[in-house]
């Protein structure tokens, strides 16, 4: 018989008390209740490939009439609590979106991404196997490290297009490699925000995650190549290249993750291992297939469905039912444009540095941001009316809180800061002023319906929150005592599918996975650590990183295509990591580093 948690009597008189079992007294009944809103959010998504702004606007009406009618969560707080999803949404994350993308824009406009594209082009073979590896692995990597939030799929995915690869093959992989990056992504943002919460130190996470993840880094470049070009094109012809990216990758993530902490192992690993595989390159080759070769489309995708206004288009000329047709092909991961057949010239030093600029000044930014502490000076915790302390938190049997960190001087303004730097750059390379009101325009098109799936669904995660859903399952998915390693996984997946973060997974999930562990007698810093493995394995499925992605290569609206190729590879994945998280903590315990949980530290010495 499952013991359920209740509230003191006095708390119902202060407080809205979160019920854990509320339909019928039954946590099993209660849990089948408040998944649907999660199963309607992926059906709507990849069984009736809805657009991704319809699906969690969908999914977040079922949510309000759950928490309301079956948890009975007061009208005002549950749109109190919407509200706070919303801000969050907008600031930091899509603050964060907006800039890193308006960067990426203006570099497309100036025709210094052309040029960064024949810097790949001159310096690799034209193999579009060596780009998979070379932009979706390793310079996903170096982005995810700075920025994250869905930012690298969308440019990543923007740039594989551009050298030839069909759009939905290109997001899909890039999504499939962005995988290991996005726990230290934003130089350690999800570890240290996990270590905050948990009461455990930043130092022992991430030396957990450190002795997690580089096994799946190891192997990634392989298990991608399989899948996109077969075994014998992908593993056979391609095996050297797979072990140079994936070798040097994981040994600096495992390094840097144990012995130095969260911040660096994603921009040193993607740094590391895009160095290797250029100069590998140089002395090895894989076999010339014309199938794969990698040529520079005549102009890239700028936009959602929007094409560069200075190359000719004879679609001018064409009937609408070749309008139609195209736009289907394109849906479906067509070329939009031809590939170019100009001789392509090695760029020169000085166009060299020009076209890494963009990326160079917000590494070098960010660090310097990150260490100085920028982003702490005007902090303001606002308090949201009707939520803060209002709500009882049954499980932990306290008040819950409610405060948006607002900060003026966040990621996103220090990428706002790069760009400014970055359009001085290009106003010294001869760009038109005009170009910055053009990409601010392509950049406000493009994350328009970003924005609105975003919104809705950290409306629908914070709701799912503090109504008290999100803990009825998380309650009923830690009574399974020995086998909560493995579901420990699948509770961070549900996590970062829902917000699209593994940062916000954390937050839903990470005390709840510690408060279990020493429940069930389980390592807490393994839990919380799996519980951050668990989280990115289901990035590549979130709406809010599919519709990032999609708006940068003419797929707005097609989410659910690139979620029927990516959730089988996101199932699989998230198995392994509960998988290994069972072995590690049964088989190898010793494993696990033996400090790092101050709150067991401290009772334990009392």
């Amino acid at each position: 018989m499952i013991e359920i948690p209740t509230a003191p009597p006095e708390a119902f008189e202060n407080y809205f008390v979160q019920e854990l079992a509320p339909i019928g007294g039954s946590l099993v009944g209660s849990f089948f209740v408040g998944v649907i809103p999660l199963i309607l959010l992926l059906v709507l998504l990849g069984v009736f490939r809805m657009p991704a702004h319809f699906a969690a606007i969908s999914g977040l009406i079922v949510c309000i009439f759950i928490a309301i009618f079956a948890w009975h969560m007061p009208a005002q707080q549950a749109f109190s609590a919407i509200a706070n999803g919303i801000v969050f949404a907008n600031w930091p994350i899509m603050w964060i979106v907006f800039n890193a993308m308006n960067v990426y824009n203006v570099a497309v406009r100036s025709g210094i991404f052309d040029i960064f594209r024949r810097w790949m082009l001159t310096n690799a073979p034209p193999d579009r196997r060596v780009y998979l590896v070379l932009i979706a692995f390793s310079f996903c990597a170096i982005l995810e490290g700075v920025a994250g939030f869905g930012t690298p799929g969308a440019i990543c995915s923007a740039l594989l297009v551009s050298l030839g690869f069909k759009p939905l093959d290109a997001l899909t992989f890039v999504l499939l490699y962005d995988t290991t990056p996005v726990a230290f992504g934003a130089l350690g943002i999800p570890v240290t925000t996990l270590a905050r919460l948990t009461n455990i130190e930043a130092s022992a996470i991430s030396a957990m995650l450190g002795r997690q993840l580089p096994l799946f880094s190891l192997f990634l470049p392989a298990y991608a190549l399989f899948w996109y070009c077969g075994f014998r094109a992908g593993i056979i012809e391609c095996w050297p290249l797979a072990l140079v990216a994936g070798l040097s990758f994981a040994i600096i993530q495992a390094v840097f993750a144990n012995l130095v902490g969260p911040e660096l192992p994603d921009l040193l690993s993607g740094l590391v291992s895009l160095i290797s595989i250029v100069v590998f390159v140089q002395f090895w080759k894989p076999k010339y297939r014309e199938e794969f070769k990698a040529q520079l489309i005549a102009s890239p995708i700028t936009g959602a469905g929007q094409e560069d206004k200075s190359q000719p288009d004879a679609s001018h000329n064409n009937s609408s039912a070749s309008s139609v047709a195209s736009a289907e092909q394109n849906e479906m991961g067509e070329l939009s444009k031809p590939p170019t057949t100009a001789e392509l010239a090695k760029p020169t030093i000085y166009e060299t540095v020009i076209a890494w600029s963009p990326w160079v000044i917000i590494v070098v930014m960010v660090i310097i941001w990150t260490f100085a502490e920028v982003a702490q000076h005007g902090e303001q915790m606002v308090q949201f009316p009707h939520l803060h302390n209002r709500v009882w938190l049954t499980l932990y049997s306290k008040p819950y809180a409610a405060i948006w960190d607002f900060q003026p001087l966040a990621t996103g303004t220090c990428i706002l800061v790069a760009g400014i730097l970055f359009d001085i750059v290009v106003l010294i390379f001869g760009g038109h002023p005009k170009i910055f009101i053009e990409a601010f325009i392509d950049t406000c098109k493009q994350l328009f319906f970003a924005d609105i799936t975003v919104s809705a669904i950290m409306a629908f995660a914070y709701l799912y929150n503090y109504s008290g859903i999100v803990y009825t399952v998380g309650l009923t998915l830690s009574q399974v005592g020995r086998a909560f390693p493995f579901l420990s996984a699948w509770i961070g997946w549900i996590g970062c599918f829902l917000t699209g973060s593994d940062t916000s997974a954390n937050s839903l999930f990470g005390n709840l996975q510690v408060v279990a562990a020493r429940e069930i007698g389980l390592s807490t810093v393994l839990m919380a650590a799996t519980n951050t493995s668990g989280a990115v394995t289901s990035k590549m499925i979130s709406p809010q990183t599919l519709t990032t992605g999609v708006s940068t290569i003419g797929m707005r609206g097609k989410e659910g295509y690139v979620l029927r190729r990516t959730i089988l590879h996101s199932i699989f994945f998230v198995c392994l990591v509960g998988a290994i998280s069972c072995f590690q903590q049964y088989v190898i315990p010793g494993i696990i580093p033996p400090w790092g949980d101050l709150e067991a530290e401290a009772a334990t010495s009392a």
